[in-house]
């Protein structure tokens, strides 16, 4: 009986490349067709809490703790499913509570800020596409303006930044006995810290008043 072929190494090579290259195509040609899709699967996408707890960087806990307080809701399909709308407020209180808000504060912010999108949707929806040109290449034109004032200004805002993060290292030795003792004027460590954050600001507003603003 006549044994099949056997293919060497470099052939077996070879034909893994040229699948591999076919895959790549495969998913280039549908790349439009997904891109296009992406809105149908975003509005049916559901998961679970503890796959949308991953998704949004919290715990399973937090975030049935929230939809419990009436903070975030499910979707309306099941009592325990979360679509893209819950998951983006479930982000949105996660960064406010980030930046030291209270959990009730944050699910305020947030409910204002989506109500405030939906409305803007609303509005750009009932747009003709004309106007909906227009509203867009408006929007640009202050993006662009924006964007050069936040170049012109970012090596004072870098200045800054560096400047802050001085001051956070020089509470966090003071606070840890590092830094015992007075300077020669009788400032102490943290004295010095607190007259510094407040020179950080009165510098921080005065650039901000220097810049024009964007309407």
């Amino acid at each position: 009986m006549q044994q099949p072929p056997t293919i060497s190494a470099p052939q077996s090579a070879i034909r893994g490349e040229i699948r591999a290259v076919a895959e790549t195509d495969t998913r280039d040609a549908l790349g439009p067709v997904l891109i296009a899709n992406d809105g149908e699967v975003l509005t049916r996408l559901r998961l679970s809490a503890a796959e949308a707890a991953r998704v949004c960087n919290v715990t399973p806990r937090q975030l049935i703790y929230w939809t419990k307080k009436g903070l975030v809701k499910p979707s309306t399909d099941g009592d325990h499913d979360y679509d893209v709308y819950a998951m983006e407020k479930v982000i949105r209180i996660r960064q406010a509570l980030e930046k030291g808000h209270s959990l009730e504060k944050a699910a305020q912010m947030v409910q204002r800020e989506m109500t405030t999108l939906q409305v803007e949707a609303k509005r750009l929806d009932d747009l003709t596409a004309d106007d909906l040109e227009d509203e867009l290449r408006t929007r640009l034109e202050r993006l662009e303006s924006r964007l050069g004032e936040l170049r012109r200004s970012l090596p004072a805002s870098l200045t800054i930044a560096r400047l802050r993060r001085a001051v956070a290292v020089l509470t966090r030795l003071d606070a840890q006995g590092t830094l015992d003792g007075a300077h020669a004027n009788g400032d102490t460590a943290k004295t010095v810290a607190l007259r510094l954050g407040r020179a950080i600001d009165e510098l921080e507003l005065l650039l901000r008043e220097d810049q024009p603003a964007v309407v």
